[in-house]
């Protein structure tokens, strides 16, 4: 094989990968601008997901065990 042939084959393995990855570039930008739209959506909603995460918080249990030490045996 001389130069010109192993060239050839060098510009045919790189003019078959940009094809590869033009045929693939429309689904790799949609799920780019998937995860963008996503991402931004999230922090639109972030206050909200606060409050309902605030309103649904159970209240915490009375642990005080001042109960125990009053004398009911009066």
């Amino acid at each position: 094989m001389d130069t010109g042939t192993i060239l050839g084959y060098a510009a045919g393995y790189i003019a078959a990968m940009g094809g590869v990855f033009l045929l693939y570039l429309p689904v790799i930008v949609l799920l780019v601008a998937l995860l963008i739209a996503g991402g931004l959506l999230e922090l639109l909603l972030l206050p909200f997901i606060a409050l309902f995460k605030r309103l649904r918080r159970r209240p915490e249990p009375d642990l005080d065990p001042s109960w125990l030490i009053e004398r009911h045996g009066r």
